[in-house]
């Protein structure tokens, strides 16, 4: 899902960024002091094993590409403010390091897969309850990247539209190939984080209880 430079209207890459510094901004507000010495190493983990998961992509089309995002399985054990974290600093560091992504383009990736995807995640846990966490991953999981895609699509069409052409791709052409391709690559992810998320219930419960808010 990472957009690379070049394939967004200036008008949207530079809203992307608003937006995201916006929400960016936000977030460090509102994680105020719940990091603490359980959740930093916690983090610290979670961000080396998305990382590398996220960089096993393939190409969708109008120059975006297509992965596992990792936002819901950083938003069930973390919340969502530490799951924005970790993903906009994996993507800052793929965009700066492996040119996986644009610069300009940064804003609306971390807009798609750090903001939007973790809050789609934290809705949908906190709608289910911590008493139906086991049916609510793999749904939250699904979602977050299809919501993500489908937002992403949504920019591609915006960017073509307002730039007669020369930017983005056709709405007819950027929602069935962003949603289609991630709809199944959110079944990936709700395989992989509902697996995740067994595994720790039974080796190491006290995981799971380091988020609080969708524990509550």
């Amino acid at each position: 899902m990472h957009i690379a430079d070049g394939v967004m209207a200036p008008e949207v890459w530079i809203a992307g960024w608003v937006v995201a510094l916006i929400g960016l901004g936000l977030m460090f507000w509102r994680m105020g002091k719940r990091l603490d010495e359980r959740t930093m190493p916690m983090m610290a983990i979670l961000a080396a094993g998305i990382f590398v998961a996220q960089m096993l992509n393939f190409p969708v089309g109008g120059g975006t590409t297509g992965h596992l995002i990792g936002a819901a399985l950083a938003t069930i054990l973390l919340g969502p403010y530490a799951a924005m974290l970790i993903i906009t600093a994996i993507l800052t560091i793929q965009c700066l390091v492996f040119g996986d992504g644009g610069v300009t383009s940064l804003g609306l990736n971390i807009l798609n897969m750090a903001i939007i995807a973790p809050l789609v995640t934290y809705g949908i846990m906190t709608l289910f309850g911590a008493r139906n966490r086991v049916t609510a991953t793999p749904v939250a999981a699904w979602a977050s990247v299809f919501f993500a895609a489908a937002v992403c699509a949504a920019e591609l069409a915006l960017s073509y539209s307002i730039s007669g052409g020369a930017y983005g791709i056709t709405g007819t052409l950027a929602f069935p190939a962003m949603m289609g391709y991630h709809a199944l690559i959110g079944i990936g992810e709700a395989a992989v984080t509902t697996g995740v998320v067994l595994f720790l219930s039974k080796v190491s419960p006290e995981m799971l209880k380091l988020n609080k808010p969708v524990e509550a």
